[in-house]
């Protein structure tokens, strides 16, 4: 399926019925990350599963004019929001989405019931970041007979490497960095990051909330961190923090099992 909005396409997926739940990808990727992860776990009578692939990404449409910047694409996706007629609605981001989910949440919070977040970014400029230590855990299955050209990123993106690991990566983040328009990702984050920033990105971290959240971080995430999600976190009245040791940015391929319990524990709780 898809949409028009200000010109720009906008390719998304409805899975279910029920309550609202919109998802989006980190940069670089496609919905078929948030749906590989999301929707086995939830009640497909109870939840309306929306898969968007944000612009420039996946199936949906690039753009130069307007400068592509995080502002923009927040308001093609309050518009396509608005436009499926979607009043209240939990959001579930990854990396990059969690950026935006945030960025959603703040701009409508009476609209927005429930927060899932994995390794969201919260500061857009990764010079600013307070990030962790990456490594490896290696399991001796891995060999080099493996490798191409996507196994330096699997293994500088992935704490635990093995085989389990490398075919979600394969699954699940390859087929999205195969579809992304590279050369829009570096008008977006050209000029030190200035388009990249949200405006109310300083008010988003002041910002105190009743939204009911759940930040999912990775110790060893070393492209976020995981400690700025943490002074967040205190200023929700309703939050959930779980940082998981042997996880980092790629925390749903590290941690897989974990991942699903607290997905499934917050859409018990969250509507």
């Amino acid at each position: 399926m898809q949409k028009i909005i200000d010109g720009v396409k906008i390719h998304y997926e409805i899975i279910g019925q029920g309550h609202p739940v919109i998802f989006l990808h980190g940069l670089c990727l496609d919905l078929n990350f948030m749906k590989k992860n999301y929707s086995q776990l939830l009640d497909r009578r109870a939840y309306r599963q929306i898969y968007i692939d944000l612009p420039g990404m996946g199936e949906s449409s690039s753009f130069s004019e307007p400068r592509p910047s995080s502002d923009f694409l927040l308001n093609l996706l309050l518009k396509f929001i608005k436009a499926l007629k979607i009043v209240h609605f939990s959001i579930c981001g990854h990396s990059y989405g969690g950026y935006l989910a945030l960025g959603i949440a703040h701009a409508c919070p009476t609209q927005v019931t429930s927060l899932f977040l994995s390794c969201p970014v919260v500061t857009a400029n990764p010079i600013n970041r307070i990030t962790a230590k990456h490594l490896n855990i290696k399991n001796q299955e891995f060999d080099a007979a493996k490798e191409n050209k996507y196994t330096p990123d699997f293994i500088k993106m992935n704490v635990i490497v093995n085989n389990l690991t490398w075919k979600k990566y394969l699954a699940e983040i390859v087929v999205g960095l195969k579809k992304c328009d590279f050369n829009f990702i570096n008008q977006l984050q050209a000029d030190n990051y200035k388009y990249y920033e949200l405006a109310n990105e300083k008010n988003i971290k002041k910002w105190h909330s009743e939204t009911p959240v759940f930040f999912l971080m990775g110790k060893h995430d070393h492209v976020v961190g995981y400690k700025e999600q943490a002074t967040l976190a205190q200023n929700f009245k309703t939050s959930n923090l779980l940082i998981l040791e042997d996880a980092g940015h790629n925390l749903p391929l590290d941690q897989p099992e974990l991942f699903a319990t607290c997905v499934k524990y917050f859409f018990k709780q969250a509507i």
